[in-house]
């Protein structure tokens, strides 16, 4: 988890450019004291850093998108809040800010000229055939993950100074060679054997032990055959959901959503955008550039004059909030097949052209009328359950039954009976179950809870009506369930009983291992050269056999069970690793890597204890309501 923080320089670019929201290596968590950033209208605040709506935002955007590349394009905003990507996109925010606060706070500061160096040595940027920075891969890596100029460059700045922190911590840690080359050895040996699993055959028909028998393993493996505590309980539940069916909506009140919602509706503008893009120092080239241009040379050829490829002057479609704000108002003012004067931006300066544009569009209120309704009806029936839940309450604490409360409010009711803990809700399709099940065991036989609310909303009052105690059931009533048991744990015991016999005819008498299989009326495979993993193993065989094979002794063999099978293994051959040729470099590094983050852990842990943490959940709900998911 921490070591994102070790390699910052080397990823940083595929962490901003293609918006992958690392695990956040915030180790301490965001606990109550960190809670309370009274009426500030921040995300949080991390010393004298910040955190804005609108940088969560777009960091959680992009975690999103990057969620839906991998999952498809219906994998939604709520379903990634469900997920916990939205407090993980918070806690590496959190991360980001607390390591940039220490470095400023120490003193380290990246000049223009290393930030510039640092990006123009990024291979992300570099052009493949020259190995050259491409201005125009760096441009279009910026569109395609939604960040502007500056964003991404004080990103970088920010992430070099925690760079000097971290580089600083870890660099020190060393790593013995011989305690490397020993790991080596050890994971190098290898081992081949022989096996085979006992037949079952001789195992089918065990003969069923008397009562007396069956009765002790009854008592024996009591918790196999006890019934776990269940509950009989009065469930009312009220949700929008189920007001949503009696709402009703006017034409006035489509006509006046649709309005609202309109641009929800509407496809925006988009525009084919070739642009070509010259060097900060060289205005005065973009200016004859554009000169020759407006003097009717064409524009392919004047690019490819500045030393574009046509991959590199044609960056695609764009609407005007997907292109870079420094471009947007230039490309967006140009009439279709129009060039612009140079624009200088961060990178350079750009002439755009736009070969073509398509025009935006809006769908009519009757092709989203389905969608206008429902929305009017989910909000209505959501506005109307504060009222009706209010009345709920003041009606159950003033004594109601809960039946009658419930008929008052249209809350459903359900008599549900043998709920069992973390089971649910006896069958019943009830939203929130879980929650609502935890709450049941909660509670004592009679009693009542408070009117409770789930996570999605649904309000639920619930009363105990009876518990049954947790008790080993009768053993005439599970007698066939006591047989089955017995059997199964009786054929594993004598198969064991005759493998560990055959395993003593190999270790003391040296009998062959094929003709024991044989004589089972079965057949002995090889294993192959095989490491402690199991690597090495054919892919039917289970790994249980490696790890028997690394506790013998040259020529033993031992029995081991393997879920409902026996098998004899043999020791055959051992091919220990040379410690002198060992490659010790891979365990060396993970060794250190290891090193390196418990260092990087403790110093977190002060860093916390140093730097005030305040984050706002108010204004993240806020933020990101149920409603809002897309």
């Amino acid at each position: 988890m921490l070591a994102g923080i070790r390699t910052f320089s080397k990823s940083i670019f595929a962490k901003i450019i293609f918006g992958v929201i690392a695990l956040s290596f915030v180790i301490w968590g965001l606990n109550a004291s960190m809670l309370n950033l009274g009426t500030s209208r921040e995300v949080a605040e991390i010393g004298s850093q910040r955190i804005t709506p609108v940088e969560l935002d777009r960091a959680f955007q992009r975690s999103v998108q990057n969620m839906r590349n991998m999952f498809g394009p219906n994998f939604n905003q709520q379903q990634a809040i469900q997920m916990g990507l939205l407090n993980n996109t918070v806690q590496s925010l959190v991360s980001q800010k607390i390591l940039r606060e220490d470095a400023k706070n120490i003193g380290i500061g990246i000049s223009d000229d290393k930030v510039r160096e640092q990006i123009f040595s990024s291979d992300s940027f570099k052009d493949p055939a020259t190995g050259q920075f491409s201005r125009d891969r760096f441009m279009q890596a910026l569109y395609q993950a939604g960040y502007t100029e500056n964003e991404f460059i004080n990103g970088v700045r920010g992430d070099m100074m925690s760079q000097q922190v971290v580089d600083s911590l870890t660099s020190p840690a060393t790593v013995p060679d011989i305690m490397a080359r020993q790991i080596v050895a050890y994971r190098n040996e290898q081992r081949s054997g022989s096996f085979f699993a006992l037949s079952k055959d001789e195992f089918a028909n065990i003969p069923v032990a008397n009562d007396a028998t069956l009765r002790a393993y009854h008592e024996d493996n009591a918790a196999q055959f006890t019934a776990p505590e269940s509950r009989d309980v009065t469930l009312a539940t009220l949700s929008a959901a189920d007001l949503v069916q009696t709402i009703t909506v006017t034409e006035e009140e489509i006509a006046q959503s649709y309005a609202q919602r309109e641009p929800e509706f509407q496809t925006p503008e988009k525009r084919t955008v070739e642009q070509i893009l010259f060097a900060p120092n060289e205005e005065q080239t973009a200016r004859e550039a554009y000169n020759r241009l407006t003097e009717g040379a064409d524009f392919m050829a004047v690019a490819e004059d500045a030393g574009m490829t046509e991959a590199m002057v044609k960056l695609g479609e764009f609407t005007a909030n997907d292109i870079l704000p420094d471009l947007s108002e230039a490309t967006f003012a140009l009439e279709e097949g129009g060039i612009s004067e140079p624009v200088e931006t961060a990178l350079g300066w750009h002439i755009i052209r736009v070969p073509s544009v398509t025009p935006g569009s809006t769908q009519s209120l009757d092709e989203v009328r389905d969608i206008i309704v429902d929305g009017l009806k989910q909000y209505k029936a959501e506005d109307a359950i504060y009222d009706l839940a209010a009345t709920f309450d003041e009606e159950l604490g003033a004594g109601t039954p809960i039946e009658d409360a419930a008929r008052d409010v249209g809350a459903r009711t359900y008599k549900l009976d043998g709920v069992v803990r973390g089971e649910g809700l006896a069958g019943q399709n009830v939203d929130g179950a879980e929650e609502i099940n935890a709450k049941i065991f909660e509670l004592e036989n009679g009693e009542e809870s408070f009117l409770e609310e789930t996570a999605s909303g649904t309000r639920y009052v619930v009363r105990v009506e009876n518990v049954t105690p947790s008790a080993l059931r009768p053993f005439d009533e599970v007698r066939d369930e006591v047989v089955a048991a017995w059997t199964a744990e009786e054929r594993q015991r004598l198969m064991m009983e005759k493998a560990e016999e055959l395993a003593d005819k190999i270790n003391n008498t040296g009998a062959d291992i094929a003709t024991l299989a044989a004589d089972d009326a079965t057949a002995v495979r090889e294993t192959g050269m095989t490491r402690r993993t199991g690597r090495g193993l054919a892919d039917d065989v289970n790994p249980a056999i490696a790890a028997a094979l690394f506790t013998l002794e040259d020529g033993n063999a031992k029995a081991i069970r393997t879920g409902e099978d026996v098998i004899l293994v043999k020791l055959d051959d051992i091919q220990a690793a040379d410690i002198n040729t060992a490659d010790a470099k891979p365990v060396n590094d993970e060794l250190k890597e290891a090193l390196n983050e418990d260092i990087l852990a403790q110093y977190l842990n002060y860093l916390n204890e140093e730097i005030s943490v305040s984050v706002n959940n108010s204004v993240i709900n806020e933020l990101y309501t149920p409603t809002a998911a897309n």
